[in-house]
């Protein structure tokens, strides 16, 4: 029998179990929740139903891998992989695969992304790499914007989030060290140092949030633009609602409060602290992509609640991509390079994620 089989890694966490919960209803039996602990993964996938599966993995060892992808014809990683080896042995077993954790950026520089791609042609593997919101859906817009503008010279994502959003341990834990991250932005051709929460610019994000200022910070999705689309301008910014919360972030960062923030035991405690505390209702969230061309610009948006939800939908709108096989040929690629942006937003929509265009306007002299 042909594998078939979605493999979820993380599948019970916040975002997987989501992915799981979008899939099941039309994939049955073949969507496969798994994670280190098994009997968790067995009554996450109870409560999914639809006869979702339960399945162990450990993404540190490779028998474990080797042993979960058994009758798996799709895999989606919500697992954060320092050394990627659930990626790996999916391109030597040339399967599908697409991943929502944040550490995309090492890949657009050197050998590494390149590496990949080589592997994924060779085995005919098909990877997309960054599914979520950014990257993720917030690629798809970038696309759809620059093919209304013939290209993309300037690519700048904005995205707003809630201070009381639900998010998992894991991201959690990146955000803190990300505050002390040094990383590179791309200007006017150029690669120039930056730090998270400098430079804020005020956006208008949709109605009913409207402008807030939004900060510089070092999601992977702009790293990775100058390659895949061409540009010579690829920023990425955070705003937090409320604002003071951005501000109190940005006066950590500026005071290298945010040093301790991010040492281990630290972040640590941290994480123990917000565990313990009430959680609070999924809050709004906004993205704002913005791209110029030639003195010609536009922009889309979309707005939204839960952000967990979102990257469940973007994600899983991707997985059902690889499942049809739209546009997707061998190889390792990110969203804005293969995924076709309407019937992506389609899906979304069917979310009730909407996305909005603006007209093409030309940019003042």
């Amino acid at each position: 029998m042909n594998a078939q089989g979605i493999l979820i890694a993380g599948g019970y966490g916040v975002v997987g179990r989501r992915i799981a919960a979008d899939l099941a209803p039309d994939y049955g039996d073949r969507v496969v929740i798994a994670g280190r602990n098994l009997e968790r993964a067995k009554t996450v996938a109870l409560a999914v139903g639809y006869g979702a599966r339960g399945r162990e993995i450990d993404v540190t060892v490779p028998e474990s891998i080797a042993a979960a992808l058994d009758d798996i014809a799709v895999v989606v990683s919500c697992i954060d992989q320092r050394e990627r080896k659930l990626l790996h042995a999916a391109v030597a077993r040339g399967l599908a695969y697409t991943d929502i954790t944040p550490h995309l950026t090492e890949l657009g520089r050197g050998a590494a992304y390149e590496s990949i791609h080589v592997a994924a042609r060779a085995s005919g593997a098909r990877v997309v790499l960054g599914t979520g919101i950014v990257p993720g859906i917030a690629n798809v817009m970038v696309r759809a914007v620059a093919d209304a503008l013939g290209g993309a010279e300037q690519i700048e994502t904005s995205l707003l989030l809630s201070a009381s959003d639900v998010s998992g341990p894991a991201s959690f834990d990146y955000f803190l060290q990300e505050l002390a991250m040094p990383f590179v932005i791309h200007v006017d051709g150029a690669d120039r140092s930056a730090r998270a929460f400098t430079d804020p610019r005020p956006i208008e994000f949709p109605l009913p949030i409207g402008v807030r200022p939004a900060y510089l910070f070092p999601f992977s999705d702009q790293v990775l633009y100058p390659r895949t689309m061409g540009a010579t301008t690829a920023l990425t910014r955070l705003a937090i609602e409320p604002p003071l919360v951005a501000k109190l972030l940005a006066v950590a960062v500026h005071t290298h409060a945010a040093r301790v923030m991010a040492i281990e035991p630290v972040r640590h405690a941290i994480a123990k602290l917000r565990a313990g505390s009430e959680p609070g209702a999924a809050g709004m969230f906004a993205l704002r992509v913005d791209v110029q061309n030639q003195r010609k610009t536009s922009h889309a948006t979309l707005l939204g609640r839960g952000q967990a939800d979102a990257a469940a939908a973007g994600a899983a709108g991707v997985v059902r991509c690889l499942l049809t096989g739209e546009r997707l040929e061998a190889g390792a690629w990110m969203p804005e390079q293969v995924i076709d942006p309407n019937p992506f937003f389609l899906r979304l929509a069917a979310q009730s994620l909407n996305v909005e265009r603006s007209p093409v306007v030309l940019c003042s002299a």
